[in-house]
């Protein structure tokens, strides 16, 4: 029996080649999304999971009072520790700190490294890094010792085996090798390329309670143990070591695996996603599907009365309607997996341009992964189920003494057509219509005057103290240079990390002190940003006191403050000893986070030199190599035993938006695949009806009707169900976007031009579609067309 139905099958696929195409085309692309769609969403689940005891690894966060923002990922170093020593319920901590760029040396080979973190020696008892070489309980308990990663190893001791050997950072500091660990997997919040013993971490403020906030700290607790009962006695551990500061801190405990899909936190170690995504490609997926199934199902049920004889001769033979259901649904399952093959196929094909716009690095090898292959196999089985149910059930349904004297008539076939057409492009063009809002987003965030000039600017980081003392020969000389426009020296840039020291300005208290961020810069910052001053003056070397007794603040801190004169006014910083001094001018608003914040109030000052840790170049766009190689040979004047490295500003800037622009393309790929299911169908389903109308049309040009009035008349029938589409899919897409622009502070207005140009361009695309055929049918000479009647 079943060789017989697969003969009919594939008998039905060569006879009728065009329909075959149009469904197992569609259902492939349909399945593709779905698989790249799952390979998205395992991947972004899968976060921190392969750790052996994630689901009891806590990282240790806290929100500030004295801040602009709802929490900060990092807490000071005395934390931890003290948590582990008063908690019961917390078996183990580990701690991890920044190392900044560091050049690694090994005899010829030096490089920047960017990828290296301070960490506890209790590393390995909270996370499952794979040790390929050495001894994990000893790896980083002395100073000055370190663990690579497999990637660093073969980098630095290409001849293997470098336990035990020497790496020399920055130039004057020894490092042992003490373990190799495995590549940090991808699917993990945070990465390193190296670990530094925390013993080799020195700070005269690392063991300070309140404010040296740069620890990621992560506590592991005991099986069983209520992580509520520990958040709920952090406070209290607060108060017993800081006394009444304590108030100014709300710490909290996060899971692990919550971290990339949930965290926004304020100096996050790492980019994090949005769970938000997952939900919107998801929906995708499974409506790009939707409509894949709607196409089979519509021309399935439109070439119902093709299949009526054999419906009625089989029955007239004998057969039973539950044997006419199953060989109509193992059709429908044949033309699945066939299109599963393709998918698969075409998967392998387009999975380097989804790695590029999605930030992924899937191979074949995730695809043929034993979960998700089953996964695959069900989700075919499904679609054929679904796609092939309504037709197996019509088709069994046909009585064979009407079918075999000609009288068939299938009621409401018609009506289910036309809502299976509205129900695809009502999805494709809200696709079209969400793309285009989420498009218009991004490009409003490209375009917008951010307040300063992100362009034509180079970053240079510092990596001696040499271009930290001598910061103003290095700006000279790098002036010397026609295309240099102006140089700054800074601790921090936008979009680069401010930070959050306590200030107190005028009139408040220690007690109500409100919030601020700092940019820490020197006199040439506002100049070379292109920053407007709105009051007052920006400082200058002319004015010695303006190096540690002048500040200036942006509109927002003048704002929250209430200060209708600003110059008028002091502000103090009592924990860096900077007493009461003027604030000399006001600087005009500009983003100096991601537009999904508000602009915070924002302070500046003068630090001592030693806390510089950058340049910034502002150069003409005009002979760019040029202007480079002489900003190296110029750096390397000043610090020859560091290459040169540099950056531009925007390309640092634009990644705070990252997730959000892959986002963009991402949808922008599966709106376009929408569009080709939706017109494949429709392409079939006009194939179909101008068949089926082939008489109609020889008598309508016999009696005179032209060629243009034929195609308007079968046109219009589509178009009226496009229209009704757009119709249902306009405030659908409105309210899902409406939705979405909520994560931005700063957000594009929705136009009614965007719902226009997207259903003019489903219109355009339909009628595009349904006039190939019915032009072609129009075209038809109308003795052919009775003749073939």
């Amino acid at each position: 029996m079943f060789r017989n139905y697969l003969k009919i099958a594939l008998r039905n696929l060569a006879k009728h080649k065009g329909y075959s195409f149009i469904n197992i085309a569609g259902l492939a692309i349909g399945i593709v999304c779905c698989l790249l769609v799952i390979l998205y969403v395992r991947s972004e689940l899968s976060y921190d999971r392969y750790h052996e005891k994630n689901d009891r690894v806590y990282r240790l966060i806290t929100g500030m009072r004295s801040a602009s923002y709802n929490g900060i990922a990092k807490i000071a170093g005395a934390w931890g520790p003290t948590a582990v020593a008063e908690f019961p319920e917390v078996e183990a901590a580990a701690r991890f700190v920044f190392t900044g760029q560091t050049l690694v040396t090994r005899g010829e080979n030096r490089f920047y490294e960017t990828g290296g973190l301070y960490a506890d020696s209790t590393v390995f008892d909270v996370f499952s890094y794979r040790i390929l070489q050495g001894d994990p309980e000893n790896a980083l308990m002395a100073p000055n010792t370190m663990i690579i990663t497999e990637t660093l190893a073969n980098k630095y001791f290409p001849e293997g085996d470098p336990v035990g050997k020497i790496l020399r950072l920055d130039n004057h500091i020894d490092y042992r090798v003490t373990a190799v660990i495995e590549d940090v997997p991808l699917n993990s919040h945070f990465t390193f390329t190296y670990l530094l013993s925390m013993a080799s971490y020195s700070h005269e403020l690392k063991d300070d309670w309140t404010k040296w906030l740069q620890y990621y700290t992560y506590l592991l607790l005991e099986e069983g143990a209520s992580p509520e009962a520990v958040e709920d006695g952090l406070p209290g551990m607060l108060a017993a070591h800081i006394g009444e500061a304590a108030k100014d801190f709300t710490p909290a405990l996060q899971p692990l695996t919550s971290i990339h899909l949930h965290s926004k936190l304020h100096r996050e170690i790492g980019a994090n996603s949005d769970i938000a995504y997952i939900y919107i490609f998801s929906a995708i997926a499974f409506f790009i599907l939707l409509i894949a199934c709607t196409n089979f199902m519509n021309l399935a049920t439109a070439r119902a009365a093709n299949r009526a004889k054999e419906v009625g001769v089989r029955k007239a033979s004998g057969a039973h309607r539950s044997s006419l259901v199953k060989q109509f649904l193992g059709e429908a399952l044949f033309f699945s997996f066939f299109a599963l093959i393709l998918a698969v196929m075409l998967t392998i094909l387009i999975l380097p341009a989804f790695n590029n716009v999605s930030g992924k690095a899937f191979t074949f090898s995730d695809l043929m992964q034993p979960d998700l292959a089953i996964a695959f196999v069900l989700l075919t089985a499904f679609v054929g189920l679904i796609s092939g149910s309504y037709p197996a059930f019509l088709l069994s349904s046909f009585r064979p003494v009407e079918v075999l004297k000609g009288n068939l008539r299938i009621s409401g076939n018609q009506l289910l057509r036309k809502g299976l057409v509205v129900f695809q492009y009502t999805i494709s063009a809200a696709l079209i219509m969400a793309t285009g809002i989420m498009y218009n987003q991004l490009d409003f965030i490209r375009n917008k005057n951010l307040g300063f000039n992100k362009e034509q600017v180079v970053i240079l980081p510092i990596q001696n103290n040499t271009m930290k003392e001598k910061s103003e020969s290095v700006k000279q000389a790098l002036l010397q240079h026609p295309n240099v426009e102006s140089v700054s020296i800074s601790s921090n840039v936008p979009g680069g990390g401010d930070w959050g020291i306590p200030v107190l300005p005028e009139g408040y208290t220690e007690e109500n002190r409100p919030p601020f961020r700092m940019l820490v810069i020197d006199e040439d910052f506002i100049e070379t940003y292109q920053i407007e001053m709105v009051a007052g003056r920006n400082f200058s070397k002319e004015i010695s006191g303006d190096a540690t007794h002048a500040w200036l603040m942006n509109e927002a801190a003048a704002k929250m403050l209430n200060w209708e004169n600003p110059l008028e006014k002091t502000l103090a910083m009592p924990v860096l000893k900077r007493e009461s001094a003027p604030v000399i001018g006001v600087v005009k608003d500009f983003h100096f986070r991601s537009f999904k914040e508000n602009i915070a109030p924002l302070i500046f000052f003068i630090p001592p030199p030693s806390w510089y840790s950058l340049y910034s170049v502002r150069i003409h766009p005009e002979n760019t190599r040029e202007t480079l190689d002489f900003l190296k040979e110029t750096w390397t004047t000043f610090s020859p035993d560091h290459p040169f490295t540099y950056r531009f500003f925007d390309q640092r800037f634009d990644l705070l938006h990252l997730v959000d622009v892959q986002a963009g393309q991402t949808m922008g790929y599966f709106t376009l695949l929408a569009i080709v299911i939706a017109c494949l169908g429709l392409f079939g389903l006009a194939s179909f009806t101008t068949q089926q109308r082939t008489k109609e049309i020889g008598i309508r040009k016999v009696l005179g009707s032209s060629a243009s009035q034929i195609v308007i008349l079968i046109s219009k029938e589509f178009a009226k169900l496009v229209v009704l589409s757009l119709g249902i899919a306009a405030p659908i897409a409105y309210f899902a976007m409406t939705q979405w622009l909520q994560n931005f502070a700063y957000r594009t207005d929705i136009r009614p031009e965007i719902f226009l140009l997207a259903g003019g361009l489903t219109l355009l695309l339909a009628l595009a579609t349904v006039s190939f055929q019915t032009i072609r049918a129009a075209m038809t000479k109308p003795a052919n067309a009775l003749r073939y009647e």
